[in-house]
């Protein structure tokens, strides 16, 4: 993660407050938002791939440690996914987000489904 960021970088309230809201939408549009606010906190282009299913994995290579607040404004931004991690082998480590498919709707009483 090379450079110092905000969280205001990705379209969130500063550090110290309480109103980050993880954003809506479709799998899709979840997984391009995590992967872009990344973007632009590490300064490194993360992998966004389709798991198949319907969900999305979004990965990311980081180096050394950062300052508190980067570090905070990029947990937050993993957050927003269903699920998210870290990985490390002999080389570097890897951040790692999911976002699992979309539900299919529930049937409204009355419709056959």
């Amino acid at each position: 993660m090379p450079r110092q960021a905000d969280p205001s970088d990705v379209g969130g309230p500063p550090a110290d407050s309480d109103a980050w809201a993880v954003p809506a939408g479709t799998s899709a549009e979840r997984a391009r938002w995590i992967g872009g606010a990344l973007h632009r906190l590490t300064g490194r282009q993360p992998l966004v791939r389709h798991t198949g299913d319907g969900g999305f994995r979004i990965t990311t290579r980081i180096t050394g440690p950062e300052d508190s607040a980067l570090v905070a404004a990029v947990l937050r931004v993993l957050g927003a996914g269903d699920r998210f991690g870290h990985s490390k082998n002999e080389r570097w480590e890897h951040l790692w987000a999911e976002v699992g498919p979309q539900p299919e709707p529930e049937p409204r009483a009355g419709e056959a489904g």
